[in-house]
């Protein structure tokens, strides 16, 4: 399932975790007037089903669906935004598919494995999933952890139909996106490799773990990340703030309007 809208340069939004081109439906409203803008609900997400005994994912085929649907839709090159789960698929997608990318944005990327203790770093998020799923399912674990990376305003910034379909999405993030993404990483010679503009995004309120990732990336790409007022999903509370900075980001990496 995809949206398009808008003229210009193309620009292709990649969810993270719950993988729905809703999370960025009013940012998209915003940027129509400078890009052709796409968004979509990656695999087994929300409007885009579950293929035929799929069990498991990996960050490559996520980047190999996005890289197909810049094909079909004629958008090569397109820059890319990717947030959070979306930065890892994003970033493959520039490693392995770099003729089909303009420029990339990357907010916060769920890379946790460049970390120096990855297990010491997520144990507070796993345990609070651990102690949410007995007592209230998938659902309530994907409700604590959206809690816990921004706060309770959170889901009223999220317009209901799309946080009901977030929700949804709670067994493919816990049992599929999960594993699957878990110990992906780039390699430094990859990174020393990639012809494509990159801006790093964090928001100033971030968890430490983001931050972590972020300056990591950063140093290792030689960029000094733009930061943004906010928590982790900032854009759900203000997508003008994510129209404003990927305005910014775009144009400094030449990408014309």
């Amino acid at each position: 399932y995809f949206e398009k809208q808008g003229n210009g340069p193309a620009l292709l939004l990649i969810a993270g975790s719950t993988g729905d081109a809703g999370n960025f439906t009013r940012a998209a409203d915003i940027l129509a007037d400078e890009f052709t803008v796409v968004t979509y609900d990656r695999r087994g997400n929300s409007r885009s089903p579950r293929p035929s005994g799929w069990k498991t994912t990996s960050v490559a085929e996520q980047a190999d669906d996005a890289a197909a649907l810049i094909r079909a839709l004629e958008l090569a090159p397109a820059a890319i935004f990717g947030a959070s789960a979306g930065g890892p698929i994003a970033l493959d997608l520039m490693i392995r598919h770099p003729e089909l990318v303009s420029a990339g944005v990357l907010q916060e990327p769920s890379i946790f494995s460049v970390l120096p203790d990855p297990n010491v770093a997520l144990a507070p998020r796993r345990a609070l999933i651990e102690e949410a799923l007995p007592l209230k399912g998938p659902r309530g674990a994907v409700e604590a952890l959206m809690r816990y990376l921004n706060d309770d305003g959170v889901f009223a910034a999220i317009p209901p139909d799309v946080l009901e379909r977030m929700l949804g999405n709670a067994d493919t993030i816990l049992t599929i996106e999960a594993p699957g993404f878990a110990g992906w990483q780039p390699t430094t010679e990859q990174l020393a490799k990639l012809s494509v503009p990159i801006t790093l995004i964090f928001a100033d309120e971030t968890l430490p773990v983001y931050k972590g990732v972020t300056n990591w990336l950063a140093k290792q790409l030689k960029t000094e990340p733009l930061s943004v007022p906010g928590r982790h999903g900032f854009c759900y509370y203000r997508p003008q703030a994510l129209a404003d900075v990927l305005r910014l980001a775009l144009k400094r990496s030449g990408i014309p309007s």
